[in-house]
């Protein structure tokens, strides 16, 4: 990783989308802060349009949606994405997903994962996810320590479920997604552009080891200070890296990647 400050100019010439995750990369310590929101607005009024690509649920999806100025966010690991239109919200579900039984299988994956992993439990806005099942080791106490994270993934993965480990939870899903075909297939069918044309005019902010799916396809790539806690457990680093941690360092790329394409 290199510091955000040697992001060149070429490169935040041909930004027209900026897609980033939530937790811990424009929040800090669960909240959003003000710098944070700035930077959203900063990128709005420069015309970069934000689309957020979170583990969250649907329901925080609708949140920010209605809350901030973003263009659309792709929720759940690449789900469902909520987007507006002609004034509306709409929804777009990921063509993988077998809508029907699925609550069933969600339900026998959730009594098999707190069965066999002790002191496992439930995020708590699992009542606000349509597709995801989210399983808490970092938000809220007690958390879980690697072995039972791992535990985690090993008993969902046994139940045929998709995995990804974000800064605070064990997300699960059943279809054949992860945030980067979430997001392929959403600029495809909605917004008409092809991977190539969404490669090349976007970039990717994270955080966390479920990020890796996205810093290894797009070449333009930021993590959040905070990064640097998780680098010794990840095969894929994103190309730079802010030094302040959570808001603060979104805010440090944001202002970054603008003040490069105005030079």
């Amino acid at each position: 990783m290199q510091s955000v400050q040697n992001l060149r100019g070429d490169e935040a010439g041909r930004v027209s989308f900026l897609l980033t995750d939530v937790d811990d990369t424009i929040t800090t310590e669960g909240k959003l802060r003000p710098v944070a929101l700035e930077a959203l607005y900063v990128l709005k009024e420069a015309g970069i349009r934000t689309i957020c690509v979170t583990g969250g649920s649907a329901g925080w999806g609708d949140t920010y949606l209605r809350q901030w100025p973003v263009e659309a966010v792709l929720s759940e690991s690449g789900a469902v994405c909520l987007y507006r239109k002609n004034g509306a919200i709409r929804k777009y579900v990921h063509p993988s997903i077998v809508q029907e039984g699925y609550e069933q299988r969600k339900s026998a994956l959730i009594e098999k994962v707190l069965s066999l992993v002790p002191g496992s439990k439930l995020s708590s806005d699992q009542f606000a996810r349509i597709f995801d099942v989210a399983f808490d080791h970092g938000s809220e106490p007690p958390y879980l320590d690697a072995d039972q994270i791992a535990r985690v993934v090993e008993v969902c993965k046994s139940m045929g479920a998709g995995t990804a480990v974000s800064s605070i939870h064990v997300n699960a899903w059943f279809g054949s997604f992860d945030k980067y075909q979430g997001t392929k297939a959403f600029f495809a069918d909605v917004l008409g552009l092809d991977e190539k044309t969404m490669i090349e005019k976007s970039c990717y902010c994270g955080d966390a080891p479920n990020d890796q799916v996205m810093f290894s396809r797009f070449p333009l790539s930021f993590g959040v200070g905070n990064i640097q806690k998780h680098v010794q457990s990840m095969q894929v680093l994103p190309r730079y890296a802010s030094e302040s941690e959570g808001g603060a360092g979104f805010s440090e790329i944001v202002h970054e990647l603008l003040r490069k394409r105005a030079n």
